[in-house]
């Protein structure tokens, strides 16, 4: 219906198309192998919207509230086979038994009802390569199921729909073929008018795995089949509002509103019908403009009815103001019920100028996250539960865009958009990434898959153009570049230019323009500074995809952002992505895990391992910590410390002032809050600030004998969506005094040392210490007969690796150098000596495998206390480093942990902006990070001081000389250590231990963030000996009773 778009796709099914197909059917290949046949016998593409009788029901309802709308969802009869050759022929056919097949819910995948099996590729295909054929192995899936149509319907225009069927399938109703349709992700309609009768019916479908469609569907995520979305019936009179394209765009500075209106109105009666179009926009319950136009159809015919209307001093929308108007559309006719139709739209303008991309005028920031459709137990069946829990999760956390990766998400996803406020890239179902990009492989320079993807394209158009909250057409993903590609370009350019098209590819072959924007995914700072700075003053740099959250990861997002804020041409991005994608499995005895590539199919099945565990979320949408480091990144509400009590508040929002938030701000005294107040109420217009003197703070006398921090938070003043009142939406921490240093040892009057042959033990009052001079570690650390280590301080070097560390062959370069070292570390030395009411213990040591030497210096003091040197000089020639600390264990029994440092979720020297100081407690089971697949976690940065105790209050406290990271687990470093290319892991492998396991350290690497397959950590979170050789850590540990 749009400008440039077909009426009818290139292979629209016709009169006499089956016909044509039967004569051909002995020299053509089947439709499903046939890359030219895509859509037979399905209506044209059009909006997805609701129609209703009853006002009401239209204004406060949804489609499935309507009375036109009729569910054919719930179980269906169904027959599974491995080949197509094996499938059951005239199942269709009313006559035709299948009361004995077993049933399955539709919407659902079948490889999650127990046929088949899930496969992850992450890019190539999941079956043997010939295009354009399927292969042998493609299972077919025949569904049958009756309904039942009553008496009144038979004057009534019936459609057929479906939301999404996986990968291709045929249909019929009682018993006659009404088409072919590929595209899992777009809707197929079929009318069933002619071919319905008053009673029951039957309806059936056959579903192949595989098709040549396959070939444009090679996205990173589960490959599954089946009836994906709804499947429903829609009944309208036979003179029906068809279609409709509302515009909503700004004019007049962004003043003032336009409506550009285009509606479609089909007869298909065998007769000329009069209708009247009533046209309104209400903004709630205020009428703003109506508009009655007089139609007369002639039979089997359309009327297009092309209306505007200029609204002034409208609301604009925005991510950051969803403003909706109604759209009412009212089609009434003799003897009919009306058709009533409300379409939320918004008045928003989408520009590139200046080579910034502009909303309402404004080059706003894309604050985004790539997003599959998945639901840990139903796959690729997204219940709408399930999106108002992500939209709310991505709301709270300052995510302000989501790209539909890589396909047309379920329609309703687009009303909340619109409703809540998110920015959406929509995406055509389209990628080829198994096929590279170069000229002679790229799928967008294969003139077989031309009208396939151009058909993707357009139907995604059609489908989605009344959404305001789109702001973006892509062509689809790593397909490649080509003739095609351009040619989608210039079609939907053609069919409306209203927001921008965007297509990813970094290959320059092809010269063609095919976007309006430049998104290299996972390009570092460095290559945009050298390849695009200056060099496209026409194209804004967004980010398709960036910052690959894979495992323990999130690194470095401040720096990125900070590069954002430097440069206004390079405007944010999505990072990927958004949830890890595991689904439920069950190991040999019976429990149930979190499953990845390679666990639900068959051994010998190419996968891809945990590559679909990038997310920000669990499968399950319980947030990672890497969450918490995007919400800080992303927040609008920045501070600036100018001098003493004197501070800046800077609005990053676009379209609002800051009446929206309450400030507040607490003055920490050593982690404990001391002083608190309100700030002034704010009004700070966008992208200004606001200067406030915090006069408490100015004149506050500060202890020399303390570290001191203030902490700003701004909370939501009124709910707005699904943002409550009192949600945190910004924060900002300063550090006002640094911690002083550690108090140093006491003298102890009542100490004593005994040494044997390979022991030495200290004593003071009820605490008693014994080193293991052989193996130059402590062996006991006990009060009070509490003993409160299992194994002493031991130096230690090595991590679990991360997803990370493997992509970047961190362990290929340092395991042999570094995993081990400690452990095998020779003591070349032994003194002990008394002075001045201590005694001290230091051990030297050689690390054969790092040919380096360093030592270990205990001091013991008052009261048991230790005062920790470890030291080390390195090799120059050595490797990077994963760690540098010490290791110890306690027994059983010491579960509880209070600690002064970041928190209260792991955090990493680079990915610690989103973890304030403060006090923080927790029990050791609650520090461990459950990735899909175990591996390094639960750090915690910073930390001043660290107290572990039992359930009677005995244990330690570390203090940091000035500071240290550690990490507290029921389980070793080992039992997270898995080599990458052995049997899968998984949580439920992780079993606890009767211990905790204490790493201190004096730095960790830092985790990494750009990509996951060769990007390092950035320099100031590696830890280098080539650039620094000499380390040492310096603690202080306290018996606690």
């Amino acid at each position: 219906m749009l400008a440039g778009a077909l009426s009818v796709s290139a292979c629209q099914y016709s009169a006499n198309s089956e016909k044509q197909g039967q004569a051909q059917a002995s020299e053509s290949p089947p439709e499903w192998e046939n890359p030219a046949i895509f859509d037979q016998g399905s209506l044209a593409d059009r909006a997805y919207f609701a129609t209703f009788t009853d006002a009401q029901k239209a204004k406060t309802g949804t489609d499935r509230d309507s009375s036109l709308y009729h569910s054919l969802n719930g179980e269906w009869h169904f027959n599974f086979v491995e080949k197509p050759a094996q499938r059951p022929m005239d199942f269709y056919k009313p006559s035709v038994d299948v009361s004995d097949w077993p049933l399955i819910p539709v919407p659902s995948n079948w490889q999650l009802e127990g046929y088949d099996h899930p496969i992850f590729v992450n890019h190539g295909y999941a079956f043997p390569v010939n295009k354009p054929y399927a292969p042998e192995y493609n299972p077919v899936g025949s569904y049958r199921r009756d309904f039942t149509v009553p008496e009144q319907w038979q004057d009534q225009r019936i459609i057929l729909h479906f939301g999404g069927v996986d990968s291709a399938f045929y249909v019929w109703v009682n018993g006659e073929k009404l088409g072919y349709r590929e595209d899992g992700k777009l809707p197929a309609e079929f009318d069933i008018t002619d071919v319905v009768k008053a009673g029951n019916n039957t309806l059936a479908i056959e579903v192949y795995r595989w098709s040549d469609g396959s070939y444009l569907e090679d996205q990173d995520m589960w490959r599954m089949s089946g009836v994906l979305r709804d499947v429903f019936l829609q009944v309208a009179p036979k003179t029906q509002l068809w279609d409709f394209h509302a515009d909503a765009s700004l004019k007049n500075d962004y003043r003032d509103g336009e409506l550009a209106l285009e509606v479609e109105v089909a007869n298909t009666r065998t007769k000329a019908q009069d209708v009247t179009l009533k046209s309104a926009v209400y903004d709630g319950d205020e009428l703003l403009w109506e508009k009655d136009t007089s139609l007369s159809i002639d039979a089997g015919q359309t009327s297009n009815v092309e209306l505007g209307h200029v609204f002034p001093n409208v609301s604009a929308w925005s991510a950051e103001t969803p403003k909706l108007y109604d759209l009412w559309l009212t089609l009434s006719q003799p003897g009919e019920d009306d058709q009533i139709v409300r379409q939320p739209i918004g008045f928003r303008s989408v520009a590139i100028e200046g080579g910034q991309l502009l909303v309402n005028g404004k080059p706003i920031l894309i604050k985004g996250v790539n997003r599959h459709e998945h639901v840990l137990s139903t796959g690729h069946v997204v219940s709408r539960e399930s999106m108002h829990e992500d939209i709310e999760l991505m709301k709270r956390h300052n995510i302000n865009t989501v790209r539909a990766a890589h396909y047309p998400n379920d329609p309703y996803w687009y009303q909340l958009c619109d409703k809540y406020g998110l920015y959406v890239i929509d995406e055509a179902n389209v990628e080829a990434h198994g096929f590279g990009f170069e000229e002679e492989g790229s799928l967008g320079n294969d003139p077989q898959f031309k009208e396939a993807l151009l058909d993707r394209v357009r139907g995604m158009v059609e489908r989605d153009k009344n959404h305001p909250s789109i702001i973006s057409w892509s062509l689809g993903n790593e397909i490649g570049p080509g003739p095609t590609i351009s040619a989608a370009y210039e079609m939907v350019k053609e069919m409306e230019d209203n927001r921008i098209v965007q297509y990813e590819t970094r290959e320059q072959w092809y010269k063609e323009k095919m976007t309006d924007a430049l998104g290299w995914m996972y390009a570092g700072i460095e290559e945009i500074e050298t390849q695009y700075l200056g060099k496209y003053p026409d194209r804004p740099f967004i980010w398709v995809e960036y910052a690959h959250i894979m495992g323990n990861s999130g690194g470095n997002l401040k720096e990125l952002w900070d590069f954002v804020y430097e440069h206004p041409q390079v405007q944010g991005g999505s990072v990927w992505d958004w949830a890890d994608q595991g689904l439920y499995g069950t190991n040999a005895e019976g429990k149930q895990y979190l499953a990845y590539g390679g666990d639900l199919s068959p051994e010998g099945t190419r996968n891809a391992g945990n590559g679909l565990a990038n997310g920000l979320v669990s499968s399950d949408r319980t947030p990672f910590p890497m969450l918490k480091e995007v919400e800080k990144v992303y927040q609008n509400i920045a501070v600036e410390q100018v001098d003493q009590g004197r501070y800046r508040v800077v609005n990053r929002n676009f379209f609002k002032d800051l009446s929206y938030v309450e400030g507040t701000w607490t003055l920490l005294e050593s982690g404990t809050q001391v002083a608190e107040g309100q700030l002034p109420a704010l009004d700070t217009a966008p992208q200004e600030s606001t200067e406030l003197v915090v006069e408490k703070l100015q004149n506050y006398a500060m202890s020399p004998d303390a570290e001191y921090v203030v902490n700003f938070a701004f909370t939501q003043g009124e709910q707005e969506g699904v943002i409550p009142a009192g949600h945190k939406v910004a924060s900002e921490q300063f550090v006002l005094q640094q911690a002083p240093a550690a108090e140093p040892l006491q003298a102890a009057k009542d100490l004593t040392v005994e040494e044997s042959d390979s022991q030495i033990t200290i004593s003071s009052g009820d605490v008693a210490i014994v080193f293991d001079t052989e193996q130059g570690r402590m062996t006991s650390y006990s009060v009070a007969g509490t003993e409160l280590v299992k194994e002493g301080l031991l130096p230690n070097f090595w991590r679990a690796l991360t997803d990370k560390d493997y992509g970047n062959k961190l362990g290929e370069k340092a395991a042999s150098f570094y995993k081990d070292a400690g452990a095998q570390a020779e003591v070349t030395d032994v003194s002990v000596e008394r002075d001045a009411g201590k005694a001290i213990v230091r051990f030297q040591l050689h690390f054969a495998s790092l040919n380096s030497d360093g030592s270990v210096t205990y001091r013991v003091g008052a009261d048991g206390a230790v005062a920790v040197d470890y030291q080390a000089e390195l090799s120059p020639d050595l490797p990077e480093m994963p760690r540098f600390g010490l290791k110890m264990q306690m027994p059983d029994g010491f579960d509880q942990v209070a600690w002064y440092g970041r928190g209260p979720w792991a955090n990493y020297q680079d990915r610690k902006y989103g973890a304030d100081l403060g006090i923080y407690h927790a029990e050791v089971i609650d520090l461990y990070t459950h990735y899909i697949r175990p591996q390094e976690n639960g750090n915690r940065s910073d930390t001043r001081w660290l107290e572990i105790r039992n359930d009677q209050g005995v244990g330690l406290k570390i203090f940091g000389d000035p500071q240290f990271d550690f990490s507290a687990h029921h389980n070793t470093i080992a039992d997270f250590d898995h080599p990458i290319d052995g049997p899968n892991r998984h949580a439920i492998d992780i079993v606890p231990r009767p211990l905790t396991e204490v790493t201190l350290d004096l730095r960790q690497r830092g985790v990494g963030g750009d990509n996951s397959w060769g990007a390092t950590p950035y320099e100031p979170y590696r830890l280098l000996p080539s650039k620094q050789q000499n380390w040492q850590l310096t603690l202080q540990l306290q018996p606690l009773q």
